[in-house]
């Protein structure tokens, strides 16, 4: 790159002009409860004053684009000695300095306005942050590269040299393998159909709904209508339509979402794009990686589907959870994938399981609680309908069990491998330097059969990404705890 280039960032500069539609639309969302508010309250009103009415609108339409405006105008970033400075505010200034030191990942995305103007939203995510640490939310690409440079998380490309005087031949060298997988088009499907994101989907509806409760009652009986026209048995029809509605908008979500995953090995970085109507590019860095995290649901296991997330400390959501690093890897060919892509990272072919006597203490806990609700549901339920509450005992012993014979450990080398679940299946590879903090802890009732559960503690986002192996021997969970504190001890066996 040319130095003139390189330098157009060394000096203050605001966001592409565009970008004040998206500072207008951050107003919207945090006063879009007022107005709504404001709006259906005089709409409902005995006397509907139109002149309040669209006075208020108006108003409120002059304060969100005098506030992006400004916004827009008190917005500065240029690049420092390899650091990314912003300043930002309206009445109170803000300055904000980020080190390449700091940096755990750089995530552009193009949405459809984007493309149009030919310019990326740019997030930087650093550790120990809840929330990307800066928004540039309209860049040109050439800006984006060079903040990438100046981050450390893209080489400079070198420009050829022309030259008249005879080069010697060069020896001839192997190009390298491009490391580039995508997801297929059927593997998308897969994917999308067996994510169980319909959950996600009915709690937005159950909290539209909820919100909009009160009016409807009062407006429009929808319950009402439905059993008059229908007949109340139609209900339960209408319920299942419902749910298959939620699980087609689920499908479509996931899908426009991940549409055309691809994940890419750049030297020591790995850069993963996906989406259909929002283009997103995140750059991770391979020695920011602190785990791999294996995940089967109970709709993917049967088929030997594999989720491959990655926990990092600026690639990951929230609470600390792991992050995506590919949609859909087969079993067979899972070891392949991560020599690949994540050589530092091994399966494990043996694992360590729980003795017997550890079975009781995870069955103990859920089937007390479940008898509690089943008991009181069989004596005031009528019709003996409350003896369908027994099932919840049952479904409790055969989670506890499943949960008991998921769970094991194994260790390889520099790396413990976890494994836990129930219905879904989970595996956790973590290198031993990657282990922020442990902890080996014992409640009252594992005092007595001299069980333990262990955690281990990794970094990632504002809070760590927790792990555990619960209810294994007090005496293996502490030669754990020994290995990972550096001393060599012989590998812990399986528990009896």
């Amino acid at each position: 790159m040319k130095k003139s280039e390189s330098a157009e960032l060394t000096t203050s500069r605001r966001l592409h002009p565009v970008s004040v539609i998206f500072f207008i639309g951050k107003s919207v969302k945090d006063l879009l409860y007022p107005m709504i508010a404001f709006i259906l309250t005089t709409v409902f009103r005995d006397d509907i004053n139109w002149l309040w009415l669209f006075g208020g609108i108006a108003v409120m339409m002059i304060i969100m684009l005098t506030i992006g405006l400004l916004t827009w105008y008190r917005f500065v970033y240029y690049l420092d000695q390899g650091s990314l400075r912003v300043d930002h505010g309206i009445f109170i200034r803000k300055k904000l300095w980020i080190t390449k030191d700091r940096v755990q990942a750089v995530d552009t995305t193009a949405g459809v306005l984007h493309r149009i103007f030919g310019l990326l939203k740019l997030q930087v995510e650093t550790a120990g942050g809840k929330k990307p640490e800066v928004v540039l939310n309209a860049i040109s690409g050439r800006e984006a590269e060079q903040i990438r440079i100046a981050l450390g998380l893209m080489e400079v490309s070198q420009p050829e040299i022309i030259s008249d005087v005879p080069q010697a031949t060069p020896v001839e060298k192997a190009a390298p393998v491009e490391q580039r997988i995508r997801l297929s088009f059927s593997d998308l499907l897969i994917y999308s159909t067996t994510s169980g994101k319909i959950g996600v989907v009915l709690a937005v509806i159950g909290a539209a709904y909820s919100q909009l409760d009160e009016w409807l009652a009062e407006t429009l009986d929808i319950w009402g209508f439905i059993s008059y026209w229908m007949g109340s048995a139609q209900i339960v029809w209408l319920i299942v339509f419902l749910i298959v509605i939620a699980w087609l908008l689920a499908v479509l979500f996931t899908s426009i979402r991940e549409y055309g995953f691809t994940l890419q090995l750049k030297g020591d970085k790995l850069v993963i794009e996906r989406g259909l109507l929002e283009r997103k590019q995140v750059t991770v860095p391979l020695q920011r990686i602190q785990a791999v995290h294996l995940v089967e649901n109970v709709f993917r296991r049967p088929f030997g589907l594999v989720t491959v997330h990655i926990v990092s400390a600026g690639y990951a959501g929230k609470e600390g959870e792991s992050a995506i690093l590919f949609p859909l890897v087969r079993e067979r060919e899972l070891a392949a994938f991560l020599a690949r892509f994540t050589p530092q990272y091994q399966l494990a072919d043996e694992w360590s399981r729980l003795g017997k006597r550890s079975l009781l203490s995870f069955m103990l806990v859920p089937v007390i609680l479940t008898l509690a609700i089943s008991i009181p549901a069989i004596i005031w339920i009528p019709y003996s309908l409350g003896w369908f509450a027994l099932l919840l005992p049952l479904l409790a012993v055969l989670w506890s069990w499943l949960r008991y014979r998921q769970t094991g450990w194994s260790l390889l080398q520099q790396q413990i491998a976890i494994q836990y679940g129930s219905f879904n299946r989970h595996r956790i590879l973590v290198p031993k330097r990657r282990i922020q903090w442990n902890r080996l802890s014992q409640s009252v009732f594992q005092v007595r059969k001299e069980l333990a559960t262990l955690n281990i503690a990794l970094t990632s986002g504002a809070l760590p990404a927790l792990f555990y192996i619960k209810h294994l021997p007090f005496n293996i969970g502490m030669e754990l705890k020994t290995w990972m504190i550096g001393k060599k001890v012989n590998p812990p066996q399986q528990s009896k």
